[in-house]
């Protein structure tokens, strides 16, 4: 047999694979490998790796291993994206197929596997990679040489892109000051700038590794439609403003899960990432919520938007056990408007330096724009300085600059009337961060608490909101405190104060006063006036101001 090259191999591959189904192919494809064996692997190991893949990390043999397995993964599975959404499931090859009913389990090996659009993961069918990236230490970087790994082939570089048609500014009516970035889009090219994978009703993807390379967020994309690694079918408009604009048959899907996942700490680019990690869509209907979306074990070390996002109308989904760093936006959100959306739970996870991506122009750890019932518990937030300078929210001090663990916005028709939030053994922390040719390092040992509240509401006013806080921040407090969101009508008496006092020395303060039954503290000012005003959940309040009201639970 007279030796070829890989690149020959390939194209002579290419051309076949053009005529025959995918069975044939793969039997090509290893028939093909098998006969080459000793020259392509003497090209393959003199091949140069691509310029933005240095793997840096353990060793020299560790960036030549992954250049093998990159290139054995173009040879042998350069249909996968082909193999996923068709109907078949070979039980040989690279990439296995195991029949179950009606579900496909798709085993994939080591390797880097390339992604040129968002992918889309029929009903019943799970894709699982080799390996579960992620240490108990979520910030240690796996060796990528035995991991399965899903690379971008591109990304978004132009700020000016139609990328959700939406309005130059989103938050004026339509006017011929005010257009829309475009009248063209179409659904193909929502699926080139979207690269990742679209999840429908009874869906799995685990133990896999994903690079995006997008390098910023579009304009178009400023008050977000989407751009997730993980989204679920819906509208391309934010809103659902044009109907045929649409991510897969647009409907709402159930059972979605979500494990061992890692993304965007692969090529050592600082500067490469996707736009969110998952992205729930909107859809039409809204009788029928997307529901029993799990995510577990998801790891996000830079992403240029938000961190995980609930849009729309969502029912029961989980969040557990995530680390998500260096966003361009809030990180956990819930984002139901007027929908009946509840059953959201964002549990024992980890969110470092919301907004950073766009330097704390904007950014909470938890935020809330409409929903029913909502529980965020046991999540530690490191958080930089409230931005009071030049947040692109301004009001009340750049509260939604990482004023707050947790913030709650009356922004796109919110209505919180009959809602209730628990925030139980939440964490706010101080961040401490420096930065290195670009890239962000963080120090999360001896955490100190940033002595601002754990939860902000300065914008809803019409009642009807609970907001329960159970173990603010202080483990050693025996009596808990309810934020009311605002600065209480009827304060009652004033029967004390103190300046130079952050969250939880007001809190002791009012605990060692008989008297005291509600205490009103300004995390601008750090101060702290104690009130004998006996009030409840849902008491009016005054959302402007710097101070906001805390009562004693009975």
């Amino acid at each position: 047999l007279k030796p070829l090259s890989v690149a020959t191999a390939a194209s002579l591959q290419s051309s076949w694979l053009q005529k025959v189904g995918y069975t044939m192919k793969m039997a090509f494809a290893l028939a093909l490998l098998a006969a080459l064996a000793p020259c392509a692997a003497r090209d393959l190991e003199t091949a140069t790796l691509p310029a933005d893949d240095e793997c840096v990390g353990v060793d020299g043999g560790l960036k030549c291993s992954v250049g093998l397995l990159q290139r054995q993964s173009r040879l042998l599975a350069v249909d996968w994206v082909e193999l996923i959404e068709g109907g078949e499931c070979p039980s040989t090859g690279e990439i296995s197929c195991q029949q179950d009913g009606l579900w496909r389990h798709f085993k994939f090996p080591a390797g880097e596997f390339p992604v040129s659009r968002q992918v889309s993961v029929p009903k019943y069918t799970v894709i699982e990679g080799i390996a579960n990236p992620n240490d108990n230490d979520k910030t240690k970087k796996p060796d990528y040489s035995s991991q399965t790994v899903f690379v971008a082939t591109g990304g978004v570089s132009d700020g000016e892109a139609c990328y959700c048609q939406n309005l130059k500014r989103t938050w004026e009516p339509h006017s011929p000051s005010n257009p829309y970035h475009c009248h063209d889009l179409t659904n193909e090219q929502v699926k080139s700038f979207r690269k990742g994978f679209l999840m429908n009703s009874n869906t799995v993807v685990k133990n896999i590794a994903f690079q995006g390379k997008d390098t910023l967020r579009p304009s178009d994309n400023g008050a977000l439609c989407g751009g997730g690694v993980f989204e679920t079918p819906g509208c391309v408009h934010n809103r659902c403003e044009f109907t045929h604009l649409m991510t897969g048959d647009g409907k709402p899907v159930t059972n979605v899960n979500i494990e061992n996942v890692r993304l965007n700490d692969y090529s050592g680019d600082p500067a490469l990432a996707s736009q969110l990690a998952v992205w729930v869509a909107q859809t039409t209907d809204t009788h029928t919520p997307t529901s029993d979306v799990h995510v577990k074990n998801l790891v996000a070390m830079f992403l240029h938007a938000d961190g995980i996002n609930f849009h729309g109308f969502v029912q029961n989904a989980m969040v557990d056990d995530c680390y998500i760093q260096n966003t361009g936006d809030d990180i956990y959100a819930v984002w139901g408007v007027n929908f009946d959306t509840k059953g959201i739970v964002f549990q024992n996870s980890v969110a470092v330096d919301a907004g950073r991506a766009r330097r704390n122009h904007y950014g909470s750890c938890v935020a809330v724009y409409g929903a029913k019932e909502a529980t965020f518990r046991n999540l530690t937030c490191f958080a930089p300085e409230q931005n009071t300078r030049d947040c692109y929210d301004s009001k009340n001090n750049g509260v939604t600059c990482n004023g707050c663990l947790g913030i709650i916005k009356q922004s796109f028709d919110a209505d919180y009337r009959g809602s209730v939030f628990n925030f139980i053994d939440d964490k706010f922390y101080d961040l401490k961060r420096t930065e290195e040719n670009g890239q962000q390092i963080y120090d999360l040992t001896n955490p100190q608490g940033t002595g601002r509240p754990t939860v902000c509401n300065y914008e809803w006013k019409k009642g009807g909101l609970t907001v329960n806080i159970a173990n603010d921040n202080d483990d050693s407090e025996s009596t808990p405190y309810t934020s009311l969101g605002g600065t209480a009508v009827h304060e009652g008496n004033g029967i004390g104060s103190k300046n130079g006092c952050d969250l939880s020395c007001c809190k002791a303060y009012c605990t060692e006063q008989p008297q005291c039954n509600s205490f009103a503290w300004s995390t601008q000012y750090a101060s702290c006036f104690l009130k004998d005003a006996v009030l409840q959940v849902g008491s009016p309040v005054h959302a402007e101001g710097s101070f906001t009201t805390y009562i004693k639970n009975s």
